[in-house]
């Protein structure tokens, strides 16, 4: 909790510090209600800047970009400049308190799933604009934010123009980077379309959008993926055509057979529904694989077991078929390995499991750099509920080291001294 209260209190710092130093005005006693009273009655646009206490990025924008004179200049003369905090902490004060209800409804109805989120009001108080994610420059974030101001560049009226049927390829484009910027996974649809209507798709730009948006074999760039491999890699970075079609196979082809469906969502979340198929075949499977893609059915079934049996909760098969992933080097990968040391230390509960886990963890400490620093704290936590207590505290302190204000892990540390249990 010191954690969040610390955070707490460097966004309000940081907000208030930027007005005295020229940054970005935030107004400190408005409600929703009266804001937009305000900017309807001034005819301004509104400026909603929605973070949470947790969030890293909110933190650095706060702290590095809203400041800058250039900066609060440009928001403080096109915009009503509101500081919306989405979480709920025991340290709020009167002000965040009172918007809770307002953010509470925020957050429903524009689906706010990421932060930082900015929105951006019409004087009405109809929303017109929206993009996620920091910026590395004032330039950067200016850029953005001016196209709130233009009806032309507005990211909603420009969703509308295409449900209306606008099609041409400028458009298009103007879609697509207003879309990447809002970090809205409706960009790859747009992609797809853009697509469509190229006859030469092997320009740089084509290439880099089949690499960003081809997720199905119907997909206008699948053809690029498959048959020239070597040209899409020499702009999206080598293995990546095979990335794409061993995401594509497996979709297609194996996930079926689990009797599953997959569900993405932003920030890189997936999801999987339906009922289980409690007996796969794996003879089947390749044999369906080898069809349509021989050349990687045995690595898309490498990947595969590891999967299915997180879902069947068999850990004993799990671990086996993770021990013959990481047996081939061509696919090793070393976070998809931290990636299954995670899965059986939050979600197994089966003994031998945790000890094979922090073999791989070991394994990873070999391999690892100083950006990856929890690797340790994995491997502290697997040795610890396998039962090695006094080996796991000398990497959980390691970890510590390198990430200091980790409240979590400094938690589990004292209840490893003590020799409690973990979560």
């Amino acid at each position: 909790m010191r954690y969040i209260y610390f955070a707490a209190l460097l966004l309000i710092t940081f907000k208030s510090s930027s007005q005295e130093h020229g940054g970005i005005k935030f107004e400190q006693s408005l409600s929703w209600a009266e804001a937009k009273e305000k900017a309807k009655k001034e005819n301004k646009y509104i400026f909603l800047d929605g973070y949470t206490t947790w969030c890293g990025p909110c933190r650095e924008m706060a702290k590095n970009i809203f400041p800058l004179q250039e900066v609060g200049t440009f928001f403080n003369d096109n915009f009503i400049n509101l500081a919306v905090q989405f979480d709920v902490t025991n340290h709020d004060n009167n002000f965040v308190k009172a918007w809770y209800e307002d953010a509470k409804i925020l957050h429903e109805t524009y689906k706010i799933s990421a932060y930082p989120t900015y929105l951006f009001f019409n004087p009405d108080g109809n929303l017109v604009h929206y993009f996620k994610g920091s910026s590395k420059s004032a330039g950067d974030f200016i850029s953005k934010a001016k196209l709130a101001l233009n009806p032309k560049s507005q990211y909603m009226n420009l969703k509308l123009e295409y449900e209306l049927g606008k099609r041409d390829s400028v458009f298009l484009l103007e879609l697509i980077r207003t879309a990447s910027d809002s970090q809205d996974m409706a960009a790859d649809t747009f992609i797809n379309e853009y697509l469509s209507t190229q006859k030469n798709k092997l320009t740089r730009q084509n290439l880099d959008f089949i690499s960003r948006a081809t997720s199905k074999s119907t997909d206008p760039g699948f053809d690029i993926v498959k048959n020239y491999p070597a040209i899409l890699d020499s702009v999206a970075g080598n293995g990546k055509s095979k990335e794409i079609l061993k995401t594509i196979a497996f979709d297609e082809i194996v996930l079926p057979i689990f009797n599953r469906k997959k569900t993405k969502y932003g920030g890189g979340m997936v999801m999987y529904s339906g009922e289980l198929n409690q007996n796969v075949n794996w003879d089947e499977v390749k044999k369906r694989l080898d069809l349509v893609y021989p050349a990687l059915s045995a690595q898309v079934i490498l990947t595969s077991k590891p999967l299915y049996y997180q879902m069947l909760g068999d850990w004993t098969k799990f671990c086996s078929s993770v021990s013959l992933y990481m047996a081939d080097t061509l696919i090793f990968d070393k976070d998809q390995l931290q990636s299954y040391a995670n899965i059986v230390r939050v979600f197994s509960d089966d003994q031998e499991s945790f000890k094979k886990a922090a073999k791989w963890s070991e394994k990873l400490l070999l391999l690892q750099d100083k950006t990856r620093p929890w690797y340790l704290r994995t491997y502290s936590e697997l040795l610890y509920k396998s039962g090695q207590h006094e080996l796991a505290i000398k990497p959980m302190r390691d970890y510590l080291k390198l990430a200091p204000s980790d409240e979590y892990a400094i938690e589990e540390l004292k209840k490893m001294n003590k020799g409690e249990n973990l979560r």
